[in-house]
Parts: C-alpha cells; sequence; structure tokens
C-alpha cells in the first residue's frame, strides 16, 4: 500500500466528484525498468479512497488517466471577518 494523502484536493471520476482521501495504489508499467525508466512514467492504475455523497468511504480501482485531481480553494477571509468575530 502506497498511502498516498491526497485529502486537499478533490477527485473526478467519470461523473462524480468526490473527496478524495488517499492514493492507497500505484500499479506501475509492468515493463518499466526502474534503473533506466524515463523521467515521467504514467502509472497504469489507480486506487484511490475518497468519500462519495453518502459520508461513506469508497474504494476507486480503475486506469489512471480516469482520475482528475483539482485542489479545493478556500476564499481568504476578509479582513473584517475573521473567524470567532461578530
Amino acid at each position: 500500500m502506497w498511502n498516498i494523502d491526497v485529502s486537499r484536493f478533490r477527485v473526478i471520476h467519470g461523473n462524480e466528484v468526490l473527496n478524495a482521501l488517499c492514493i492507497a495504489e500505484v500499479q506501475m508499467p509492468e515493463d518499466m525498468n526502474r534503473e533506466a525508466r524515463a523521467t515521467k512514467v504514467k502509472p497504469i492504475f489507480l486506487d484511490v479512497l475518497a468519500v462519495n455523497a453518502d459520508g461513506e468511504i469508497v474504494s476507486i480501482y480503475d486506469e489512471a488517466w480516469t482520475f482528475q485531481f483539482v485542489p479545493i480553494i478556500q476564499a481568504p477571509i476578509a479582513a473584517g471577518n475573521k473567524a470567532g468575530q461578530n
């Protein structure tokens, strides 16, 4: 298991947008030579843990190209509207 933290991202898979938790497994090409590999090599399959719309943790195992990760960006707090102030 890899367990790469991607909790700062939403994951788009098919027509669903989910809150990503981690990449649990990465499958690289079988014929990849680790000593003489290219600098960038795309994985073949990913197993992504995410939270679905019902609040359940789900595992999605599919070809890597079917996933899109989008950072979760929150708007900055306005100067006069800080948390804890009325």
